[in-house]
């Protein structure tokens, strides 16, 4: 019986992930006046291992523009690369750059990234908010069509300062976030 149930397990112990990654999900915002905001997280090999990656959705505002660096920075709009090499141990860094070009919007793209010819598989999704950007005074000028400010947390606050990001619903219900500049 004993050695049925280690003929049974032994198929198991050989078909281990061959990379993790440390953060599969991030989220970044900015003024859709910043030329470009990114954010990064590392793939780490377990073993000797070829890598590939496919974007396999962007969705991105018209006008918008990505680049992923995977260890090094690829062409602008790049959705795959050919298989590379990593040795075992390893940490490698993986980036997505978003461009948002001065236009306001929202932003997913998702990378599926693919170990030893597709056995291995695993995403990265990146959700980038570039936020039209307002001074106080702009705000204090249009304060009567404002019905309240909460944080990104949902919270009412009342008191603004720079560099925060807000979101601000007017007194027709219709909600927007917003970066506050100065």
């Amino acid at each position: 019986m004993k050695n049925f149930l280690i003929l049974l397990i032994i198929p198991f112990l050989s078909f281990g992930q061959v990379f993790t990654v440390d953060d599969n999900y991030i989220q970044m915002y900015t003024s859709s006046l910043e030329g470009e905001f990114s954010e990064n997280t590392f793939l780490n090999t377990l073993e000797e291992t070829t890598i590939t990656y496919e974007i396999i959705l962007d969705s991105l505002p018209l006008g918008w523009d990505f680049q992923n660096c995977f260890p090094t920075c690829n062409p602008i709009n790049t959705y795959n690369i050919d298989p590379l090499s990593f040795p075992s141990d390893s940490s490698i860094y993986l980036n997505a750059h978003f461009y948002p070009n001065s236009i306001s919007g929202e932003g997913l793209l998702v990378m599926e990234l693919s170990a030893n010819h597709g056995t291995y598989l695993d995403t990265v999704s990146w959700r980038a908010i570039a936020m039209p950007e307002f001074t106080l005074n702009e705000y204090l000028n249009k304060s009567t069509k404002i019905k309240y400010i909460s944080n990104i947390s949902g919270q009412r606050i009342s008191d603004l300062q720079s560099e925060q990001v807000v979101i601000v619903t007017y007194q027709n219900n219709q909600s927007k976030l917003v970066y506050i500049l100065k």
